[in-house]
């Protein structure tokens, strides 16, 4: 392990630098417009702004990269992002807000995407499947590390935003001194969503659901908990949370669908988000933690499962990069929508708009999910973790490219079934007849 990491370990220290001051600004920001004396909807449009900026970026960061070099660039867009994040402190302006929540959005998914292609191009096809479940400890530690410092006391309004800006400056350190030599990009191809939609139904219609879910809760949770009185040490505790559950579950949850089937398992993540959507709505905050780890636990699954779920029906004269980058822009779009539509939720149905909404979305998928086939065990692929954030570059890393290795993957599970079966009929010959027992 020690020699896949270390020659990429600058980026792994970029990453989880920029994630601090990413996590810490993405409820910092919605926690300010509410002090501010915003309204909900206000709030939710500045908050989707920084999803326009991700947008913009997978449409044109690349030409920007290719021009300048990985390093250069990557020098621009932290600078970008540091200004947009100082820039919070000169006015209290919705309008302005928002204009450096999009170049915020911009930069940071820029950022990603110079990170992932330097990752992608230092990593064996036999690795990948380590390196990017690595890539996605990092960027949740990261984020709940940065979601942790909201407890740093800030009477002046200012300190949050500088020490968010200082995390995203520290990162140009690893990358300024690597010597990773710079990776040769090439053109992104997607493929059309109505395209997309004729081979993998479920797959586009949980990602969809994913981004709204996972994108409103980033942005909006913070200030469905600043408005029911939470401090900032509380409102830091209840996100931390959520992303502690989204970590611990990725395994587990993979392990459950590569054994029983993606329908099965986004059945049960989206029964599990209805389920901790409902508490937070009914019981308005009193079992607030509780639903933040369901949540977490749920949500954040979606996506890779969605994922997954693309992977199995997709046939090999389909790419797999392709399909993927598509699903990630509507992941993308989903954020976008999620903070504009909660913040109307909860402007016209009050504080807990929000997951009546988050109900809603839930319970739309699994009834979705339901009306979709079953995919037999040998025409699936195999579940990989993924980051709740990613650019473009990070779907050529996916190991699934790797037939073999899903292959060898596969039979290790249908081995590990076998041996489990035979220790179950072992185990009920070897037990005695009660009836024969001497005593």
């Amino acid at each position: 392990m020690r020699s896949i990491v270390f020659p990429i370990s600058s980026l792994f220290f970029a990453i989880a630098l920029m994630c601090v001051g990413y996590g810490l600004l993405m409820s910092l920001v919605g926690i300010r417009l509410q002090e501010f004396g915003n309204s909900d909807f206000v709030t939710g449009l500045v908050n989707a702004s920084f999803f326009f900026g991700a947008i913009l970026s997978s449409l044109s960061a690349l030409k920007v990269i290719s021009s300048v070099g990985h390093i250069r660039s990557f020098g621009v867009f932290a600078a970008l992002l540091t200004f947009a994040s100082l820039g919070h402190i000169l006015t209290q302006n919705p309008l302005i807000w928002a204009l450096f929540r999009a170049l915020a959005g911009y930069s940071f998914y820029s950022m990603l995407l110079i990170i992932e292609s330097w990752i992608n191009e230092k990593t064996g096809s036999g690795d990948r499947s380590k390196v990017l479940s690595i890539y996605t400890v990092v960027f949740y530690l990261a984020t709940s590390s940065g979601q942790l410092m909201l407890q740093v006391e800030d009477a002046t309004g200012l300190l949050l935003f500088v020490l968010a800006s200082m995390f995203i400056v520290l990162s140009l350190i690893p990358i300024a001194m690597t010597k990773i030599q710079e990776p040769h990009l090439h053109k992104v191809d997607r493929m059309s969503v109505p395209q997309l939609y004729g081979i993998a139904k479920l797959a586009l219609v949980a990602s969809f659901a994913g981004g709204i879910l996972v994108g409103g809760f980033f942005t909006m949770a913070p200030v469905y908990a600043k408005n029911m009185g939470l401090s900032n040490a509380s409102i830091s505790m209840f996100m931390s949370i959520a992303l502690l559950g989204a970590l611990l579950s990725q395994w587990p949850i993979g392990w459950i669908s590569d054994r029983l089937g993606r329908k099965i398992a986004i059945l049960g993540v989206g029964f599990m988000s209805l389920v901790a959507s409902l508490l937070l709505w009914m019981f308005d905050g009193q079992l607030l933690f509780l639903g933040a780890f369901l949540l977490g636990i749920s949500i954040f699954a979606i996506y890779p499962l969605s994922l997954a779920r693309a992977n199995d029906t997709t046939d090999v004269e389909v790419s797999a990069v392709e399909i993927s980058r598509t699903l990630l822009m509507t992941y993308g779009i989903g954020s976008f929508l999620a903070p504009v539509l909660i913040g109307a939720s909860m402007n016209f149905l009050g504080n807990g708009g929000m997951f009546l909404l988050f109900s809603g979305v839930s319970l739309a998928l699994c009834g979705y999910t339901l009306l979709r086939d079953k995919v037999p065990f040998e025409e699936r692929s195999i579940y990989v973790p993924v980051p709740s954030a990613s650019g473009d570059i990070l779907p050529e890393f996916d190991p699934r490219q790797d037939e073999e290795w899903v292959q060898e993957q596969k039979e290790h599970i249908a081995e590990e079934s076998w041996n489990s079966l035979g220790n179950e009929e072992s185990t009920d010959r070897e037990t005695p007849d009660s009836s024969h027992n001497p005593l």
